[in-house]
């Protein structure tokens, strides 16, 4: 005897209303794996950036009109990090349509890490939101109330804009 089921499609392309979809490709850079993805309106990959499984999103990739890629990253591995929550990045990198890796820029130590969102300028230079360590007596200091000091340490927010060409930070 044979059973025949018959089940709901759930993997590739499920539906699609042209009159609700933009014209055009769209970027994928799905959660807890290396790659990037750029499809088109029927699902199908149109142009992948592989990466190396030893990697995850940082949560944020950019396809630039001269079809670079700018994307966050992290390692899988976060047993060494000094701080570790949601939409942690660590390295931004800028790497051409042929995934030849063209830059990148790493910070994650024991006072700042990258984390969630980059802003790619007009001028070439990209924003990144980064974790600042803050000593318990230094967040006092600046206006802290002892009374909501629960651990000896503050993790707040800076935002410094890096210039490729030349690996430095031009503005914090």
């Amino acid at each position: 005897m044979s059973i025949v089921a018959l089940g709901q499609n759930t993997m590739g392309l499920l539906s699609y209303d042209i009159s609700q979809t933009y014209m055009g490709h769209t970027l994928i850079y799905p959660h807890n794996q290396p790659d990037v993805f750029l499809i088109n309106n029927c699902g199908e990959i149109v142009h992948r950036w592989v990466d190396d499984d030893e990697f995850r999103p940082g949560n944020t990739a950019y396809l630039q009109a001269d079809g670079t890629l700018i994307k966050t990253k992290r390692s899988s591995d976060i047993s060494g990090d000094a701080i570790w929550a949601g939409g942690a990045g660590t390295i931004v990198e800028i790497r051409s349509w042929e995934n030849e890796l063209l830059w990148t820029f790493e910070m994650n130590d024991s006072i700042n890490r990258l984390h969630h969102d980059i802003e790619p300028l007009p001028n070439g230079n990209i924003l990144m939101i980064a974790w600042e360590l803050i000593a318990e007596d230094e967040a006092i200091q600046a206006g802290r109330d002892p009374a909501n000091m629960t651990q000896n340490e503050v993790w707040s927010e800076i935002i410094i804009e890096v210039d490729p060409d030349t690996d430095e930070i031009v503005w914090e």
